[in-house]
């Protein structure tokens, strides 16, 4: 999606535990993100509420960011699912001519009344989240010199892809070729490619991880996002 010009949706959660995806494309795709969209927060600053962003300010409405082309929704909920009352929004997005960036279970792209009117507008929705993986791993193939770095902990929110994304960013800038493979909603959003493992049905998990390493083991050292807990007791 070239020249995205983002407005978050972030409405009565803006803060850095509910709206996690809002704060890492805050920090990593800064020079795309328009305003965040909270009316209960209106008038204060991204900096303020979310610790990066710095006056990046929170508007009531869709009206107030005139040059933005797409909405993102900002939150990761439990069990990914979209609040009701938001509902009214994404068709008032859709309504303006604006693209839909969702990393929620719920994909946006299969209801029928949020479809048809994209449909009718000419905008697209992009359900980050959803795909179509159906290989098992073979290792095969597999370029042995080249490093592959796991993050993983012990529950959710830890930090699994901000240490990636940040170790990623740090190797380059001392000169080595190093990619972040993301394996979720938010990674995928800052990189613009990935793997939502956590919508993966499980005979394929190994294998569409497998493919995310084919795909880019031209580089020297490759840092895999990690999800969830085998001993998490929720997920």
């Amino acid at each position: 999606m070239a020249d995205r010009r983002i407005v978050i949706l972030t409405d009565g959660r803006t803060n850095p535990v509910n709206a996690k995806t809002a704060a890492c494309v805050v920090r990593y795709k800064p020079e795309e993100v328009v305003a965040l969209l909270d009316p209960t927060q209106a008038g204060r600053t991204a900096g303020e509420l979310l610790g990066v962003g710095g006056s990046l300010p929170i508007v009531a409405t869709l009206a107030e960011a005139t040059n933005a082309n797409t909405l993102l929704i900002g939150i990761a909920p439990s069990g990914g699912k979209l609040p009701p009352a938001w509902r009214k929004i994404l068709l008032e997005a859709i309504d303006r001519g604006m693209n839909l960036v969702s990393g929620l279970h719920d994909f946006l792209s299969n209801d029928p009344e949020l479809s048809a009117a994209a449909t009718k507008r000419g905008v697209q929705i992009y359900d980050v989240r959803k795909n179509n993986e159906r290989d098992v791993a073979n290792r095969l193939n597999l370029r042995e010199d080249c490093l592959r770095i796991h993050t993983i902990g012990q529950d959710c929110s830890v930090g699994k892809m901000l240490a990636s994304v940040e170790l990623a960013i740090a190797l380059k800038k001392r000169g080595y070729d190093a990619k972040f493979v993301a394996t979720g909603q938010t990674g995928i959003m800052i990189e613009g490619d990935g793997c939502p493992v956590d919508c993966v049905v499980s005979d394929f998990v190994n294998g569409a991880v497998e493919k995310l390493v084919l795909a880019n083991q031209h580089h020297d050292i490759l840092l895999v996002e990690g999800q969830g807990s085998l001993s998490h007791p929720r997920y």
